[in-house]
């Protein structure tokens, strides 16, 4: 190969790099997916704190029935946390 070939070689994968680098940066960010186990809680957990504050014992309502909890803030606002993890009362 030339001289002139290799650097014609180099400047093409260069370019190739910073477009790439550059479209990435176009995208909005994507996201990230829920932690496997995580998600977000019921309205009725909401609904159980309304009216309270944080550490307020309450009765959360579930559809097996209703299960003491304690009302904690969260990002969304103040949410009915159980005591008890679901399934080892």
């Amino acid at each position: 190969m030339t001289c002139f070939t290799m650097k014609t070689m180099v400047v093409t994968l260069v370019m190739s790099v910073c477009a790439g680098g550059a479209a990435a940066q176009d995208r909005p960010p994507q996201s990230r997916p829920e932690p496997p186990g995580r998600h977000q809680p019921p309205p009725q957990a909401y609904e159980d704190c309304r009216g309270k504050k944080a550490g307020d014992a309450v009765q959360h309502t579930t559809p097996e029935g209703k299960v003491a909890a304690t009302c904690v803030e969260s990002p969304q606002g103040l949410v009915a946390r159980p005591n008890q993890p679901p399934g080892t009362e």
